[in-house]
């Protein structure tokens, strides 16, 4: 696990050698497997970020390929309820997207048989995850835009 400190009291975490897990992706012209690396990004500490990609990478790992990591996945119940490390944050959810922190394209790694690439999590409530499973993830996605949700921030009021 890659853990930093970004400017504005943000903290980063990013897997290293997850891309090893298949989560069942594959590339459909090329015939290769896709796999990747988890990274998110939040306004709170390292602990909680290295816990939220910690547990999003064990239960793709868990899922054992019928949870192919790739933008749009959706991943319930990453922070439990009853869990006291998390009980100040409003997030519990997960789901994956194109990383927007490069503002161009997604890092992309070609190597002998797989493509390796980013995917970020971002952390949601539990108003905002019951929106994504019922309107789908670009509605959720259109509406954070739209009322100007801070994704960074994981102490959000619902």
């Amino acid at each position: 696990m890659g853990l930093a400190s970004l400017e504005g009291e943000q903290s980063l975490a990013v897997t290293c050698g997850f891309a090893d897990v298949d989560t069942g992706l594959a590339h459909a012209e090329q015939g290769i497997d896709v796999r990747c690396e988890l990274l998110t990004v939040a306004r709170t500490g390292q602990v909680e970020v290295a816990a939220a990609v910690s547990a999003a990478a064990a239960l793709l790992t868990e899922a054992a390929g019928l949870l192919p990591a790739q933008p749009g996945l959706l991943l319930p119940k990453l922070f439990a309820e009853d869990d006291e490390r998390f009980a100040h944050l409003s997030v519990r959810h997960g789901m994956l997207i194109a990383p927007y922190l490069w503002g161009g394209q997604t890092p992309q790694v070609a190597e002998e048989g797989r493509l390796t690439l980013v995917c970020q999590l971002l952390m949601l409530s539990d108003a905002e995850y019951a929106y994504a499973v019922e309107e789908g993830v670009p509605a959720l996605q259109q509406a954070v835009a739209e009322q100007g949700i801070d994704l960074l921030d994981w102490q959000r009021s619902e």
